[in-house]
């Protein structure tokens, strides 16, 4: 496998991370979410953490994780281009 084929994986492996993860951002935002406080919970033995809510859902949270990965990895790619390119000069 040649460097230049490394990059193109690198590439298309970043935007297809970028677009899943934006859809999948779009779509797990749009369905509704619902909240609920309970002030007298009998017999939980748990005392309440309220900073363990959340107020984005779960499954959002890990789509922009995707995304953001998928910018890193086009930002590596970018770094890798011009770095390629500097170096012939």
């Amino acid at each position: 496998m040649t460097f230049a084929s490394v990059k193109r994986i690198l590439l298309v492996a970043a935007i297809v991370a970028v677009v899943v993860g934006s859809v999948a951002a779009v779509v797990s935002a749009a369905q509704p979410m619902s909240f609920a406080w309970i002030a007298y919970a009998p017999l939980s033995r748990e005392v309440f953490n309220p900073n363990s809510t959340h107020l984005i859902a779960a499954p959002t949270i890990y789509a922009l994780t995707v995304v953001a990965l998928g910018l890193i990895a086009a930002a590596f790619w970018a770094g890798l281009v011009v770095g390629e390119r500097r170096s012939r000069d």
